[in-house]
């Protein structure tokens, strides 16, 4: 990445330098020269700010290599470069799955305590499949089928709080069609009639499961808070 991003303003660079060579004065050059040394310090430290988590780099090691690329007084063959460069990418491969793992039985272990609490207040009704809802109001008519397209708001957060999407805070409902949808809303919407609302609480195997989506964590216990406006059924052709 560090390569491909700097390789194309560098090439910018030369070309501007190309035609302005021979007329250009030391203040020129000088900013100009300054500006590159900005722009690929930017490169790097995008770098190391991005892997922070799991690698601490040697900045003056950094500007060595650098420098001595510069003046081809360097220690690495092609071949050392690419094996050292091989290396770091598995270590790094290594701790960021370690990290993962650790975030991903933290996470497990708040939303078990989470679900366990939820299940015990008033009015939580729990699902064979594990789904622990809520309902706050049934509504009035019938209720939509998995095929249908249903049309509503709603608000969803992490265990902690967290809002990771919210139609209400965007003041605009969202329509759907219902088996499209993660498990967990796919068992609880039925449950509704038009104008009903609920509050479900999803464990991962109902939500996204083992895999990150967005800003919600990979294994996450998920909250939402659903009002079922409208529905229609499939349009069958």
């Amino acid at each position: 990445m560090l390569k491909n991003k700097f390789a194309v303003a560098t090439i910018a660079t030369l070309m501007a330098g190309s035609v302005f060579a021979q007329s250009a004065d030391t203040k020129f050059v000088d900013d100009s020269s300054y500006a590159v040394g900005v722009l690929m310090g930017k490169n790097i430290e995008d770098v190391m700010s991005s892997q922070k988590e799991i690698f601490n780099y040697n900045q003056d090691r950094i500007l060595a290599g650098v420098q001595d690329t510069l003046k081809k007084t360097g220690k690495l063959s092609d071949d050392d470069l690419q094996k050292q460069l091989k290396a770091l990418d598995s270590y790094l491969q290594t701790q960021e799955q370690k990290i993962l793992a650790e975030k991903s039985k933290a996470t497990i272990e708040a939303g078990d305590k989470f679900r366990a609490d939820y299940e015990k207040k008033a009015g939580v009704k729990k699902s064979t499949s594990g789904l622990l809802y809520k309902i706050e109001k049934a509504g009035e008519g019938n209720s939509p089928k998995a095929t249908d397209t249903v049309k509503v708001h709603y608000k969803g957060t992490l265990t902690d709080g967290t809002v990771f999407d919210s139609s209400l805070e965007r003041g605009q409902p969202i329509e759907f069609q219902l088996n499209q949808l993660i498990p967990a809303w796919v068992e609880a919407i039925p449950m509704l009639k038009k104008g009903g609302k609920m509050e479900i609480v999803v464990p991962p195997a109902l939500g996204y499961g083992d895999r990150q989506a967005g800003k919600i964590p990979a294994n996450s216990t998920l909250v939402f808070e659903i009002e079922l406006l409208d529905f229609k059924a499939e349009d069958k052709k």
